[in-house]
């Protein structure tokens, strides 16, 4: 009898009530961007940013990826995380505590009439506690806490995607403001020159003073706006040391001006069919669904009886001494069970409310696929864009200079009148100016589309991959 109850209780066991989890499946990724000539699916192990072949921009990455704060942050909650799940699996089995106690007390004898009575024990050895998990509840909490933990690694690897396209694209941005802020300058120079210009051909009489203050404001015009521009490149400078987990100013001879070329080769993708597998954003999504799909298991067990199991093993007596005396030896076993019998309705609410987070979950899982196609597709889609508008730039670029050298010559001559050089050397600037823009640009793009890939072929430091695993 006793065989075939147990028996029973560890069949009873086996079972794990709630629904069981099943990642949802989703269908290999086709990509309508990949068409375009920009892109081609060769691929390399390197990291991404180093298709760029820049030193320092390789060493700002790394420098990220090694000591950022939000990192910091991320890899904190993945060890509180593991944690959790460690002590929420130990929940499973037995606990036992040593305890060792002295009570001393002084009180009304009923027996003898009220007459005040001195008592002293002494307890010493183990307490047990174990909950029969006959239904599964501590398993599927046990499960949710390891899906929590699969979450928080993947929003460490999150957030080292965006960590390092956040210092690439801010360096992109800086090196494009430093070329439009020589581009502002060397026209300045030149401008000085076509000032001296005018100002001598209005002393000769061959010009007037309508040159000479038109000159005169182009001039102030440009010295005016390089200002805002040296305020853009100290912001980019100094967002670039806080990512880096610096103060600001830290990296400021690092990040003197240097020439960066525009990514101006078809970008290598590799296969983008395994897209939602590479987001860490849609992994994370997939996790905190994998969680809230266990949790309704936890609280449909709730619906089902606990059975415990407390009991001690040790020593009580009265005398110090001689408390580990054989004769003071002493056991005691305490089943007991527990059942909301009457409180089915909050038990209910409960397993309602956890099936509502699960449909939620679901929903956030589906957007974020959702978000991840649109965010690629967007990236795709204005890199081509960007890299086709770079090339009219630099043609509109060249044919701005061109024109600015000939009117520049024609009045030197006499045979062209000064508001046409005006006109042509503002030509030139915006020019030149949107070159330097739209060079950053594709260099931004780049960094988008890696980004959105889910951080193509990124690795961060040895140290950070180590400790979350």
């Amino acid at each position: 009898m006793l065989a075939a109850a147990m028996a029973g209780v560890l069949l009873a066991g086996c079972a794990s009530v709630g629904p069981d989890y099943h990642a949802p499946l989703q269908p290999p990724v086709q990509l309508q961007g990949l068409a375009d000539p920009a892109f081609s699916t060769a691929t390399s192990l390197v990291s991404w940013w180093s298709q760029f072949d820049d030193p320092v921009l390789a060493q700002l990455v790394h420098g990220a990826l090694a000591d950022n704060l939000d990192l910091r942050i991320a890899l904190a909650r993945v060890r509180m995380a593991r944690a959790v799940f460690s002590e929420q699996r130990l929940e499973q089995a037995p606990h036992v505590t040593a305890i060792g106690s002295q009570d001393r007390r002084k009180q009304p004898d009923p027996a003898r009439g009220g007459e005040r009575s001195f008592s002293e024990s002494y307890q010493l050895g183990f307490d047990a506690g174990w909950e029969l998990d006959l239904f599964g509840r501590q398993r599927r909490a046990a499960e949710a806490a390891r899906a929590e933990l699969g979450a928080e690694r993947d929003n460490l690897a999150d957030v080292q995607v965006t960590i390092a396209a956040e210092v690439a694209r801010n360096y992109f941005e800086l090196r494009g403001t430093q070329k439009r802020i020589a581009v502002a300058r060397q026209t300045l120079a030149n401008l000085h020159d076509t000032q001296r210009l005018t100002e001598t051909r209005r002393e000769l009489g061959a010009g007037s003073e309508l040159d000479v203050q038109s000159s005169r404001a182009q001039l102030k015009a440009i010295e005016a706006g390089i200002p805002l521009l040296e305020v853009a490149e100290v912001q980019a400078r100094h967002r670039l040391a806080v990512l880096l987990g610096q103060r600001p100013g830290a990296l400021d001879e690092l990040l003197q001006p240097r020439q960066v070329p525009a990514f101006a080769r078809a970008l290598p993708l590799g296969d983008t069919t395994g897209l939602l597998r590479q987001r860490a954003d849609v992994r994370v999504a997939e996790r905190r669904l994998a969680a809230a799909t266990a949790r309704v298991g936890v609280a449909t067990a709730d619906l089902f009886p606990r059975i415990r199991l407390d009991g001690f093993l040790g020593f009580l007596g009265g005398d110090a001494d001689g408390l580990v005396n054989g004769g003071n030896k002493a056991w005691s076993l305490t089943p007991s069970i527990s059942w909301a019998a009457f409180d089915f309705g909050s038990v209910r609410a409960r397993l309602r409310a956890s099936k509502a987070q699960a449909d939620g979950a679901a929903a956030e899982y589906e957007k974020a696929v959702l978000l991840a196609l649109e965010d690629t597709e967007n990236a795709l889609a204005r890199c081509a864009r960007e890299q086709s508008r770079l090339a009219i730039v630099a043609e509109q670029a060249q044919a701005a200079r061109r024109a600015e050298s000939l009117a520049q010559v024609r009045y030197r001559e006499g045979s062209e009148d000064f508001l046409a050089l005006l006109d042509a050397q503002r030509s030139q600037l915006a020019a030149d100016d949107a070159l330097a823009a739209a060079e950053a640009s594709v260099n931004v793009s780049v960094v988008a589309v890696y980004k959105a890939l889910g951080g193509w072929g990124q690795r961060g430091p040895e140290e950070t991959v180590a400790s979350v695993r």
